[in-house]
């Protein structure tokens, strides 16, 4: 069995809490998390009003009624608190900067290449080596997080210094492998790390990221009942943002990943009804564990309380439902042509040969330039250099058995191996 959250925080993060607890006892040092104070915090701290389409306010407001009934330690209430701030002052700053300059929203996207996959199928690999391609946009971690520019940001470009949002994630990436050393073995973070679009989609209050840091099943349920095609819509509008900050080439496409498409394929296909789709297939029983350990690892800085059988329900039962709305939408509304299918076995051990597939599925040369990137970049990034990802389903009550057996057809479907011993046979092992 895993530690008790509690047990994963260090000892200064413990203090911090139970100083607050005290000043909370007495009063003092709440940490407001109604939604009309942070809007008007919001704007006081950045001079602006105008949120643009209100459509973020009714899931902003049920996650806010959802973290008041999570448990939080005042660390996570405080760090909920500063991210639905960052999120709301981008969206000023992104109002007001499309108010100046609104040929921005002109700008053309090419139909992307989207990786689509379950956390922990070796989507980020995947995603990681198409980045090496100069031919393809993509993110940043710090563009993911912070991607809309500040006033500042325009002054520091002005004066050829260095644009200050690296800077800010910079800071919060220290503090964050402080108070959670245990993440980077389970998700490579770095400033200039090639990043998913999540962080985009976070800006809509319509995002999975609020899932992992908080025990929130309300808020999780209407992410999984509800259409988020507002969401992806803003995701578009920020990606032309980061573009035309950039000025990047309107030839070319973006490269996009993931593993929140499982769940809103058909948002996706909405704002991107022509993009090409590689789907990343793993051994559910090891992608269940795998996504388990990531959740329980980045909940519990927040949480004294969270228990690992609740994760362990929660996201085997999440598992099933995106993989079944994920078979529902390609077959309903994906053409042949635009999907791929490769297996996380063959990213792992020939990642060269499955490269070549995607290219072939691309119909584009991969050029000698592109592969020699690729090698240095997986010479760079072997895995386990942050240490061994270390899980068992056994953490989280979870049978080995029953979730293969919720999940078999699935496996069925892509003729996925095991990569463990046979569930339904151990007899004969």
């Amino acid at each position: 069995m895993r530690p008790r959250a509690v047990d994963y925080h260090r000892k200064p993060i413990r203090a911090i809490n139970g100083m607050i607890r005290g000043a909370n006892a007495l009063g003092m040092a709440r940490m407001d998390l109604r939604a009309e104070t942070l809007l008007a915090r919001a704007r006081r701290d950045t001079g602006l009003t105008d949120f643009g389409d209100e459509s973020f306010l009714e899931p902003m407001r049920l996650l806010i009624a959802s973290l008041e009934q999570a448990d939080l330690n005042p660390l996570g209430r405080f760090m909920n608190r500063a991210n639905i701030l960052r999120i709301l002052k981008h969206r000023l700053y992104a109002e007001e900067l499309l108010q100046r300059h609104p040929e921005i929203l002109q700008r053309r996207l090419q139909d992307p290449v989207v990786v689509v996959g379950l956390a922990r199928s070796g989507t980020t690999r995947l995603h990681r080596l198409l980045a090496c391609d100069p031919r393809f946009l993509h993110l940043q971690s710090w563009e993911s997080v912070y991607p809309v520019p500040w006033p500042e940001c325009f002054a520091a470009r002005d004066r050829g210094q260095a644009d200050p949002r690296i800077k800010a994630l910079d800071q919060g990436l220290k503090a964050v492998l402080y108070m959670s050393p245990q993440i980077a073995a389970v998700h490579p973070l770095g400033t200039f790390e090639v990043e998913e679009e999540v962080g985009l989609i976070q800006h809509a209050f319509s995002s999975q990221l609020f899932e992992i840091q908080a025990k929130i099943p309300d808020f999780a349920e209407w992410l999984m009942t509800h259409d988020q095609t507002a969401a992806y819509q803003y995701m578009i509008t920020l990606l032309k943002i980061i573009s035309w900050y950039r000025s990047d080439p309107e030839d070319k496409p973006w490269v996009l990943k993931t593993p929140q498409h499982m769940q809103d394929l058909d948002a996706l296909l909405q704002v991107f009804p022509n993009a090409r789709l590689i789907f990343s297939h793993r051994d559910p029983v090891k992608a269940v564990g795998s996504a388990c350990s990531m959740a329980w690892n980045a909940i519990v800085r927040d949480s004294d309380s969270i228990t690992p059988d609740w994760v362990g329900r929660e996201w085997l039962g999440k598992t099933e439902r995106m993989l079944r709305k994920t078979l529902r939408v390609r077959r309903e509304m994906v053409p042949a042509e635009n999907q791929y299918d490769l297996h996380y076995a063959n990213i792992s051990t020939d990642w060269r040969g499955a490269i070549q597939g995607v290219y072939n599925f691309l119909e584009l040369p991969l050029e000698a330039s592109t592969r020699s990137s690729m090698e240095q970049w997986i010479e760079s990034n072997r895995q386990h250099q942050h240490g061994a990802h270390q899980y068992s389903l056994h953490d989280f009550t979870l049978d080995e058995q029953e979730v293969d057996r919720r999940l078999m057809f699935y496996r069925e479907q892509f003729d996925i191996e095991y990569e463990h011993k046979h569930p339904h046979n151990r007899e004969q092992v």
